[in-house]
């Protein structure tokens, strides 16, 4: 039996692959929020961003990084709202539109603000915790993901000769 602070593994596995997924988005945000602030025109005002990131004390700093989220999770909420009253596409393509934003606009205040976050004690606590659970989400993960590869490669090679008689219909039916 599972002793009483512990979590069951199906459960554990799966938040593990939520976080892994949010995970990947966020690199992924991260990369697109860079990318697109090299394409801003406007260098004068990013090096002054980054400046007045720099003079921030490390709490102002926090705030900042705050700043999307205070933006982003009440219109997620309102998302959810348009959902609840029949308004479904627009509440689902609001969610995941605002989920994408919320990742970049995080993503990229905190590639601005980490050194100053990473200045407060607390903050590296709590960051260490997320980045061992990363890694232990990596770990608990990878022989599912190694599974899961190895059944999609089973698949495809016995897809193959189905393919290839489709592909060699198709070139008869062009004749």
């Amino acid at each position: 039996m599972n002793e009483p602070n512990r979590i069951p593994k199906p459960v554990m596995m799966a938040l593990a692959a939520v976080f892994l997924f949010e995970t990947w988005i966020w690199e992924a945000c991260v990369a697109l929020g860079r990318q697109l602030a090299e394409l801003l025109p406007w260098d004068e005002l990013k090096s002054s961003v980054r400046r007045g990131i720099d003079g921030l004390p490390p709490p102002a700093a926090l705030l900042v990084f705050l700043i999307p989220v205070a933006i982003v999770e009440p219109l997620k909420i309102f998302c959810l709202g348009l959902f609840a009253h029949h308004h479904y596409v627009l509440g689902v393509v609001g969610f995941i539109a605002l989920k994408f934003i919320g990742f970049g606009l995080i993503a990229f205040v905190f590639d601005l603000t980490r050194d100053k976050l990473l200045s407060m004690p607390w903050f590296v606590v709590v960051y260490d915790k997320l980045m061992a659970f990363h890694a232990y989400a990596h770990d608990l993960m990878a022989p599912a993901k190694a599974a899961l590869l190895a059944a999609m490669r089973e698949w495809r090679e016995r897809l193959r000769p189905a393919a290839e008689r489709l592909r060699a219909l198709a070139g008869l039916a062009r004749s």
